[in-house]
């Protein structure tokens, strides 16, 4: 009986330890993404990108470039989501701010795209005077 619990218990802590996070996987899957994101091929960018996100729901960087892929697909509001999941996870995270602040400048909302270039700029998105030089 002893022999069964401490088997169960092994195999429960090894599916257990399988299903956490993997970075490394998820850093290979984000990497695969990335190529076909600047290859133009943005289907298979985004299958990539959420095999990375899968695979470490942390990826912030994995979650960014979703958000790019679906925004070259015009699916601008999943693009948005995922950006703001970027800067939930990282809330310093620049580049998330700065393309949120780009998609409320597209729809001409000036106070929330002023307020998102602000943070862009305030957590070191660099040559943000053109973006910023309008808002108050």
């Amino acid at each position: 009986m002893k022999r069964f619990f401490y088997l169960t218990s092994l195999f429960t802590l090894l599916f257990l330890v399988s299903c956490g996070p993997d970075p490394e996987k998820s850093r290979m899957y984000f990497n695969k993404g990335i190529d076909y994101h600047y290859a133009t091929m943005h289907d298979k960018a985004i299958e990539y990108f959420e095999k990375a996100i899968k695979t470490d729901r942390n990826n912030y960087e994995a979650y960014y470039y979703l958000g790019c892929s679906y925004f070259d697909s015009n699916r601008k509001d999943d693009a948005k989501n995922c950006w703001l999941k970027s800067i939930e996870i990282k809330p310093d995270y620049a580049d998330g701010y700065f393309s949120i602040g780009l998609l409320y400048k597209m729809d001409d909302d000036r106070e929330m795209s002023c307020y998102y270039f602000k943070q862009a700029e305030k957590f070191g998105r660099n040559s943000m005077e053109d973006y910023t030089k309008f808002c108050d």
